[in-house]
């Protein structure tokens, strides 16, 4: 599994792992326009995030109990399982492998944190925007925390 993938590294071809934003950096990276250096963590990560802790078997039966047709059900349950999400602790192999590559773009360093879905902007689909984003973000413990926030928009 592949926990973080640099700008450089990912494309179109890639947006299963990264997301439309990451691979669009990557694209703009690889056509040499100026982006900043920068990384994605990929959905393998936060899957194996959610499996790992169980919070996959506590989203499935949450998702499993609402009610389509009723908002207030729906917005009862989104609000459940962000606040599953949001316990959910990121195993020490993927914290690990997201400070590191933290620490390869400079000591201190402000970044972005934001949500890339993988089907966002698919041709059946269109919620792009609709998840947080984080700008000036420091320190590996405000980017750990944006990163759970982002995963539980």
């Amino acid at each position: 599994m592949s926990t973080v993938l640099w700008f450089a590294d990912v494309g179109l071809r890639d947006v299963a792992q990264v997301g439309g934003k990451g691979a669009n950096l990557g694209e703009l990276t690889s056509a040499g326009l100026p982006v900043p250096p920068g990384y994605v963590i990929t959905s393998d990560a936060y899957l194996a995030a959610i499996e790992q802790s169980g919070a996959r078997a506590k989203l499935a039966e949450l998702v499993g109990g609402v009610d389509s047709d009723d908002p207030d059900s729906l917005a009862a349950t989104a609000q459940a399982c962000q606040d599953v999400i949001r316990s959910t602790p990121i195993p020490a192999d993927i914290t690990d492998a997201i400070v590191d590559a933290y620490a390869r773009l400079g000591s201190g360093i402000a970044v972005a944190v934001r949500s890339s879905g993988t089907s966002e902007d698919a041709g059946d689909t269109s919620f792009a925007g609709m998840n947080a984003t984080f700008t000036n973000v420091r320190g590996t413990g405000e980017l750990l925390a944006r990163v759970v926030d982002c995963w539980a928009s």
